[in-house]
Formats: C-alpha cells, sequence, structure tokens
C-alpha cells in the first residue's frame, strides 16, 4: 500500500485552488465516485422513502404500525445509514490516495480494508459535535465543523485511532483555519440547498410517493455526496504533505 501526497507541501491551501482540483478530479474519477455512490445510496434510499413513508403512516394512524416496529427501523436505518457514510467517505479516500497492490481499484478490496469502527465512531463523534455547538451558539458548531473536518480522512490515510484523528485534525488545520472554513462551509451549505433542491424537484415530477423519495434521496446523494467527500480528502492529503515536507526540511 502507497500513499500519495501533494508534492508541492510549502503551498498553503487556496480555496479557489481546491474547488477546482475537487472538479479536476471528479471528472477524472466520475465513473468510480458514481459506481461507488449508487453501490451505498441507491439502497438506503430505498430504506430512508421506507422508513419515512412507514413513519407518517404510524402518525396518522394510532393502530397501524407498532411503535416498536417504527423505532427498529429506525435503528436499522441509522446502522446502515453510518456504515454506507462511513463506506463512501472512505473509499473516496483509498481512491484518491492509495495504490491497491496491483494497481487498480477494488471495491471488494477496499470493503475489506476500511476501518468501520474507527470510521463510524469519529463520524458520530464529528456529527454530534456540529449540531451541539450550533445548537448551543453557532461559533462552537462552527469550530468544530472546521476543526473536525478532517478526522475520518485521517483514519485512512495515517492509520489513526478515534481520539488521535481528532487531535490530528485539529492540528492540521491550526494556523489555516478560515481558510478550511472556507472550503468545508460553503461547500455544506451548498449540498444542503441542492440536496433540498433535488428532493423537491424529484416530488414535483413523480409526486409525492415512495418512488419519488427513492429516486430523489439516491439521485442526490449519488451526485452530491463526491463534492463533500472530495475536496475534504484533497485538504487532508495536502495537509499531511506540508507537515511532511515541514518535519523533513527540519531534519
Amino acid at each position: 500500500m502507497s500513499i500519495d501526497v501533494d508534492a508541492s507541501g510549502g503551498k498553503s491551501i487556496r480555496p479557489t485552488s481546491v474547488y477546482r482540483d475537487t472538479l479536476r478530479t471528479y471528472a477524472r474519477r466520475a465513473p468510480q465516485l458514481l459506481l461507488i455512490g449508487a453501490i451505498v445510496f441507491v439502497p438506503l434510499g430505498l430504506l430512508d422513502a421506507t422508513v419515512g413513508r412507514i413513519g407518517a403512516i404510524e402518525g396518522a394512524n394510532d393502530n397501524g404500525v407498532t411503535i416498536a416496529g417504527v423505532l427498529a427501523l429506525v435503528v436499522v436505518q441509522v446502522v446502515l445509514g453510518l456504515l454506507g457514510e462511513v463506506f463512501y467517505s472512505g473509499a473516496v479516500a483509498i481512491l484518491i490516495a492509495v495504490r491497491p497492490p496491483d494497481g487498480r481499484f477494488w471495491l471488494r478490496w477496499v470493503a475489506a480494508r476500511l476501518a468501520y469502527g474507527r470510521l463510524i465512531a469519529v463520524d458520530v463523534i464529528y456529527d454530534l459535535a456540529v449540531a451541539a455547538g450550533l445548537l448551543l451558539f453557532v461559533a462552537p458548531g462552527v469550530l468544530a465543523l472546521t476543526w473536525l473536518a478532517l478526522a475520518a480522512p485521517l483514519i485512512e490515510l495515517e492509520g489513526c485511532g478515534v481520539r488521535e484523528a481528532l487531535a490530528r485534525s485539529r492540528e492540521l488545520v491550526r494556523g489555516r483555519f478560515w481558510r478550511v472554513l472556507a472550503v468545508v462551509g460553503p461547500i455544506s451549505l451548498a449540498i444542503q440547498a441542492l440536496n433540498d433542491a433535488i428532493l423537491s424537484l424529484g416530488h414535483n415530477l413523480l409526486g409525492d410517493t415512495l418512488l419519488s423519495d427513492w429516486l430523489a434521496d439516491s439521485a442526490a446523494n449519488v451526485i452530491l455526496s463526491p463534492f463533500y467527500a472530495l475536496p475534504v480528502v484533497l485538504i487532508t492529503i495536502q495537509l499531511i504533505g506540508q507537515t511532511r515536507s515541514a518535519a523533513s526540511g527540519q531534519g
């Protein structure tokens, strides 16, 4: 296994450069990114749509599906959703930075080497930290969004544990906070807005049906997920390169 880091480690992060590199990488890797997204998010989209419909039925009929059954489906939805997000983000990191032994990119090889437990733990901590920060005060949520944004890629790229990945992300972002925020902040907001637009378009075209929920949710995730995963991975690779360049210079 080898990890390719940015050879120009001395260059500072420029949001416009990250956006440009994201588009270039997407164009070059689109077939693999879309294939991975379809494998992950189409089944999850059906599950999300089904749980949403069952929940609506339960809310309208007191004697309908039992609360326990709905809760069980929600738990399954959350668990599988986390696994799907973890697989996708990890697969993108590996796709961009790690070379399989024979030079080819195998989904089976990716699935076998992902650190699911650590990635899920980091994902849960990250989501809770951002949500809690935004609920309490906006500033702590923005800090968590930026400081911890690189933790998940670091687990795959450097083999970090959960605490180490969170601390390492904070270390890499230190001194570059506003530049990193200028990437992850607008992208997060844009993706959420586009996701809502795709869902609304699906309902307008196909009506308020299970099929429209499924297709719109799946399409939104397949199309939009790379535009968050790619820049975060690219920033992480560049900052790893900078720290390695600095360390070798001091040596």
